[in-house]
């Protein structure tokens, strides 16, 4: 798990690579995940070999594979003049047949063909992008389009909602409108796990965080009932959370404003 092999001299990563036997997880290899998540820990652990300023790498658990979320990214130039993007979830391939028979498989939106340009989303049970296939005869923004991996359809201006209300027929344009400009932005990510955070903070001492409240309904039942929902709401509305998270929003694009300049401030708002 270390990107040891037999020799104790030698590392070795990458696609062309196995974990022992004792594993029994012959699916399990470096082909399935990032390639730069994987040279990035195998750098993480070489380093301190060089310079021992370096902090070690965390050590897993023996028998125990390390974990790699960052999806996996497929780019390639096809004949025809066709450009393909494929961004998926680490995970063993699974027959697309097969796997659209598990009941929480989720749903797919799709938009254009391959003369107009193909975008593919799979939205798994939670409505959050699991899967993205795009084929253009246009450059396609890998950059851009990478960042949608893992993000709730909400993020995404009520993505289901308006593919369902057919306002939405062609995802390339849509994902270049000017409210999208945030989704790209290099520190939304941050942003996202502040606001996280801040959701787990209670009302008063020793009481239950809306977030925890939340966990335990999806614990019992992953389909919540409305009315369910609507008292979250309100609960939400009432909270010390709404208003910690609109600060910390609005703070964010008062210090990223020459790079977000399409979103109205708290003096516009």
């Amino acid at each position: 798990t270390d990107c040891h092999t037999n020799d104790p001299v030698i590392y070795a990563a990458g696609p062309l690579t196995k974990y022992k036997r004792a594993f029994y997880c012959d699916e399990f290899t470096h082909d399935i995940y990032c390639s730069k998540e994987i040279g990035e820990r195998l750098a993480s652990i070489m380093l301190p070999i060089f310079d021992p300023s370096f902090p070690p790498v965390e050590e897993v658990e023996q028998y125990e594979l390390p974990k790699y979320v960052r999806p996996k990214q497929v780019y390639a130039k096809l004949p025809g003049g066709y450009h393909y993007l494929n961004i998926s979830k680490p995970q063993p391939l699974v027959e697309l047949q097969t796997a659209m028979m598990d009941p929480n498989y989720g749903r797919e939106l799709i938009s254009g063909d391959k003369e107009t340009g193909y975008f593919r989303l799979h939205l798994n049970q939670y409505h959050t992008v699991e899967t993205i296939t795009c084929l253009s005869k246009t450059e396609i923004e890998m950059g851009n389009i990478c960042q949608l991996y893992g993000l709730h359809q909400q993020y995404m201006n009520s993505l289901e909602e308006r593919f369902d209300g057919g306002l939405i027929s062609d995802f390339f344009a849509y994902l270049r409108e000017p409210w999208s400009l945030i989704l790209y932005h290099d520190r939304f990510a941050e942003l996202r796990e502040e606001i996280k955070e801040l959701l787990t903070q209670p009302n008063q001492p020793g009481e239950e965080s809306l977030s925890e409240k939340v966990c335990q309904l999806v614990d019992e039942d992953l389909a919540i009932e409305d009315k369910t929902k609507l008292a979250l709401f309100a609960e939400y509305n009432d909270s010390l959370a709404k208003q910690s998270i609109e600060n910390r929003l609005f703070s964010y694009l008062s210090y990223n404003k020459y790079h977000l300049p399409h979103y109205a401030g708290r003096n516009m708002a």
